[in-house]
């Protein structure tokens, strides 16, 4: 039996890409910033971007290898957070890369430094709290439901993670060269396979 803590560890894993334009956008070519900007263009603050994210990533993958090694490099920040000098971004950029961190431990490590950092930028210090509490009120909320699971439930969430932190693993320690190939027979077959099939590929542009 998994305990109660080691399902909020687990829970506490990458949150996806936060809403809006991403902040690579100035990194990719005119005519795909263009194609970003049109993705983007009627989505408002607070509300679900399912459909936009989504959009957004077919049309990265649909990029050539090149601009994608560009794209998959620049770990994404909390949009509050892209508003600091370059200086304090990388310091935060630096939390979410580096490996010897777990997951979990990130956001509070990420929060903590912004106290510091973020200090006498009142705005995007108020900014970027009021995006920690959202996060942490979600995983709060996901942690209440999970409890609510069916022990049979459970047990299949917990195989579902242990899963995806092997394919984690496995893809981080590939070379370069086979991370791309991977990446392309699973855009190839995104492409061509009834979606209901697609969906079911492993996702390795995620860990790219």
């Amino acid at each position: 039996m998994v305990s109660k803590k080691e399902n909020e560890k687990k829970l506490k894993g990458p949150p996806p890409p936060p809403c809006g334009l991403p902040p690579f956008i100035d990194k990719v070519p005119a005519d795909v910033q263009k194609k970003l900007q049109d993705i983007w263009k009627n989505y408002k603050q607070g509300d679900k971007c399912y459909n936009e994210r989504g959009e957004t990533r077919e049309l990265l993958n649909s990029l050539p290898v090149e601009v994608r090694k560009v794209v998959y490099r620049h770990t994404t920040l909390p949009i509050p957070l892209t508003k600091a000098p370059k200086d304090v971004q990388e310091r935060f950029r630096a939390i979410l890369e580096d490996s010897a961190v777990p997951c979990g431990s990130k956001t509070k490590k990420m929060h903590e430094l912004a106290q510091k950092v973020l200090v006498l930028n009142g705005d995007t210090l108020d900014e970027f709290n009021d995006y920690h509490s959202k996060v942490e009120e979600n995983t709060k909320h996901i942690q209440e439901m999970v409890q609510r699971l069916s022990p049979e439930a459970k047990k299949a969430l917990d195989e579902i993670f242990d899963l995806h932190a092997q394919e984690y693993r496995l893809m981080r320690n590939l070379s370069e060269t086979v991370q791309n190939e991977l990446l392309d027979i699973w855009k190839k077959e995104r492409d061509t396979l009834p979606r209901q099939v697609a969906l079911a590929w492993p996702r390795a542009s995620q860990w790219l």
